[in-house]
Order: structure tokens, then sequence, then C-alpha cells
């Protein structure tokens, strides 16, 4: 909201001296002498403008006037972002019935909106990664975080210099965050009617125990996997880049479904 000038007897606009007298009167501060209440003709209603944070005053209108023309009549400007309301009986009315009526108060809020960026740290986090190379339940930190930026687009509404809500219109990521990996130690997985066998007889005859083993004619890691078999007991990936706990796991869930037979030469040292 914009007013003609600062004080309020100047928001409105020129009229004759004789008219002014006629149809204002304000309202006077605590303390001070009390005002004369406005004359009006048979024709017009008498309600307060309250403008803003500025003192109360009485005028006479209309009756049944848009507030938006009473406002526009009294000289004050209002903006797209000003509120003009209407009180009556102690409640605010809207649609047809914001029409003036006799002893309304219509008060103009000036509305302000700040715009506002600024950055915000985004933690880093942490991600466990459970593993069987370590001692169950210890710890080993292979990646340390680093905070991640993001950058926050804000709104503050102002009603008559009050602050009344802040809202985040827009979040944008600069640069986003890289958690903290650390590996923790578990029990090594267990298959039932398999975790007895000799698997490590079963890895030397296969890979000489190395768990990195490439074969060309396509097979890998402890067990000499395929990619297809390695897939068909959920392994992910390539198999030789598991570490060799997986690598046992899965071979013990391919000997629950199919025995020895993946292992046709080896197999027979389970």
């Amino acid at each position: 909201m914009r007013s003609t000038s600062s004080p309020a007897h100047n928001r409105f606009r020129g009229v004759a001296a004789s008219t002014a007298a006629a149809a204002l009167t304000f309202t006077l501060a605590p303390g001070a002498a009390a005002a004369q209440a406005p004359t009006t003709a048979d024709d017009q209603v008498t309600v307060r403008l309250k403008v803003a944070s500025e003192p109360a005053m009485e005028v006479a209108v209309e009756p049944r006037i848009w507030p938006s023309r009473l406002m526009a009549s009294q000289g004050v400007v209002v903006d797209g972002n000003d509120l003009v309301e209407v009180v009556r009986d102690g409640r605010e009315v809207s649609g047809p019935k914001k029409r003036v009526r006799e002893g309304d108060t219509v008060r103009l809020v000036d509305v302000e909106k700040r715009r506002k960026t600024k950055r915000r740290s985004v933690p880093a986090g942490v991600v466990e990664v459970p593993t069987t190379e370590l001692a169950p339940g210890r710890r080993k930190v292979v990646r340390e975080g680093k905070a991640g930026v993001r950058r926050l687009r804000a709104v503050r509404t102002i009603h008559n210099g009050e602050p009344v809500n802040y809202r985040v219109v827009r979040r944008t990521t600069i640069r986003p965050p890289q958690p903290r990996r650390v590996l923790v130690g578990r029990q090594p997985w267990s298959v039932r009617g398999a975790d007895g066998l000799n698997w490590s007889a079963l890895a030397r005859c296969e890979s000489g125990g190395n768990p990195r083993a490439v074969n060309p004619a396509g097979y890998y890691g402890l067990y000499q996997f395929n990619v297809a078999t390695w897939g068909s007991v959920g392994g992910s990936g390539m198999p030789h880049h598991a570490s060799s706990s997986e690598q046992t796991y899965r071979a013990k869930l391919l000997y629950k479904s199919r025995g020895r037979s993946p292992w046709p030469t080896c197999g027979r040292l389970l």
C-alpha cells in the first residue's frame, strides 16, 4: 500500500473545505478531546476507516459502496499486495456482503513481500555397509563424508510492519552431500544344509583360492561362476568383484538347488 503522503489527513484527495468538514471527522488518539461526529446526508452511512497502522477515522460514504471505491474516494492508493478487509459486528465479511454498511470497519492492511536468497549446509549423513570381512560389530570408515550446499529462496510476508509468514519457495542443490561410508562387520551368511561342507577345498580346486580369478572362457571368482549362474542365485555385478564371503554364500545357494553338478571336477571335494 502506498499513500499520497504519510500523515493520515493527507491520504485523502483535496475537496472543498466545506464538503470535507461535513463528510469527515477523525477519531482522536486516547487522551485527546472528543471528536465531533460526522454529519451525514440521508443517503450516506458512517464507517470507520483504518489505514495500516495509522489512527482510525470515521467517514461518511454512500451506502453499499465497494471498499475499493471507498479507498479511492478517500485518496488512498492500494497496490496489488495490500489487503482490504471489511469487519461487521466483529467478523470479517467477504463476497457480495463486503459492500459497506452502516457501522462497518474498513481496514487496509499494508502488505510487503520480502524475497531473500541464502545458502544452507546439507548434512553428509552416513551409509553403513554390512560386511563379513570384519569381525562382527567392528566398524571401519572407508570414506569420510562431506556436507553439501543448498540454495533456498524464501518470501517473508509483512503486514503493517509485522512479520506474519515465512515460506521457502524454491530449494536448489548446488553441491550434493557425500555420505560417510562405514563398513560394519557381521556374521557370515548361512545356508542350512550347505554350511558344513568343505568350501575352502572347492575354492582351491576351482580358482587356487583367488576371489579375483578370471577364466578367459567366462568364469569368475572363487567358485568360477559365469554371469548367468551368478545372477540366478541373486548376485549382482561381476562375481569376482564381490567379497569372498558373498561368493561363498552364493555358491551355497547354488549347491542347495543343484548339488555338486555345477562343479563336475572339483565338486567331489565338498
